[in-house]
């Protein structure tokens, strides 16, 4: 017999959806700001899988992803359940920003960490961002597996790359390599550098808590991208099937392109920025990336892959300044 869903305080019966809303702090002016959640109870047993978006508040391909994927599930073909949390830090999503800006111009020091991407399992005695990841943590460690989806910054483009927790996470680690071959984005990152396995790490923590879990970025912040948001709705649903909470097979990408580590590339030079290689492609050492021009008109400089890779993420912003990040390879 099917039980009831319970989760973010609620009780959700058999094939039903609910639309909630959890309180989460309060402004300066008496504002009470809450947290969007989306229960999903399928009429079948199965798995209960959450499902975030808009951690950073730019990211509206990952927001809209959320969206269709709901738009398209029926909970009476439903096996299992869903904790769906389409925008998990509103008060940065309120301004389209990656951070809620004005909170932090307030008082640097004090709000500090400001970036709930990075600071789980959180602390609900802690400052905003603190509290805001402990009840997404306490959403997210009630399932039993756990997606988060994201695009770069505004000026950043990805492929649609999923990117694993760190590999010393054991078991559920090894889950969610499973897990990332059936979502089949065609490139995924088992890396054990880098920012997006350091401990704090929304993915990183939900694994360790023994939520297998995965990191998707797709598209470029700032935009709305209806291809971006097909390729993510596809990607979902590859998992809901693999995990058979929904009918149908498993969609494969022609080719997944496995790597191990991202190398970027940084301006020496400031100026009009222009792209060589198109997203995805593989480059070799050597190969021109990309090249700086000054406004006067002259090249002063050449970018060039110092390592054969896939060419994984590309700025788009026209001009860049010294230091700034201007392509990123993934090796094979």
């Amino acid at each position: 017999m099917v039980r009831e869903m319970k989760a973010a305080g609620l009780s959700v019966a058999p094939g039903r959806v609910v639309r909630h809303s959890i309180d989460l702090v309060e402004l300066p002016d008496g504002t009470r700001v809450s947290l969007p959640v989306v229960l999903v109870n399928g009429a079948g047993d199965g798995p209960r899988l959450y499902l975030g978006a808009g951690i950073h508040g730019d990211e509206a391909n990952g927001v809209h992803i959320v969206s269709r994927v709901l738009s398209r599930l029926k909970p009476e073909q439903l096996s299992g359940g869903l904790v769906c949390v389409p925008v998990q830090n509103p008060l940065a999503f309120q301004f389209d920003h990656r951070i809620p800006l004005g909170l932090y111009l307030k008082s640097p020091l004090d709000q500090a960490p400001i970036d709930p991407w990075s600071c789980f399992p959180g602390n609900a005695e802690g400052n905003i961002t603190e509290m805001l990841t402990r009840k997404l943590f306490e959403l997210i460690t009630s399932c039993e597996y756990a997606i988060d989806i994201h695009t770069p910054t505004r000026g950043g483009r990805y492929v649609p790359i999923t990117i694993l927790p760190h590999p010393s996470l054991g078991a559920p680690f090894k889950r969610s390599e499973e897990l990332a071959v059936a979502f089949g984005s065609g490139y995924i990152m088992r890396t054990d550098k880098g920012m997006y396995v350091r401990d704090g790490v929304l993915s990183v923590e939900a694994t360790r808590a023994g939520v297998p879990s995965l990191m998707f970025e797709v598209g470029e912040g700032g935009r709305l991208e209806e291809e971006v948001t097909a390729i993510g709705a596809r990607c979902v649903l590859n998992l809901l099937r693999f995990l058979k909470m929904i009918p149908g097979e498993v969609q494969k990408p022609a080719e997944t392109v496995l790597m191990k580590e991202f190398v970027g590339l940084r301006a020496r030079r400031g100026g009009f920025l222009t792209t060589a290689p198109s997203l995805g492609a593989r480059v070799k050492r050597g190969d021109i990336l990309a090249s700086i021009s000054t406004i006067q008109g002259e090249e002063v400089e050449t970018v060039v892959a110092p390592v054969d890779g896939v060419f994984v993420r590309s700025t788009t912003f026209p001009t860049v300044a010294s230091g700034e990040r201007v392509a990123t390879l993934g090796l094979e």
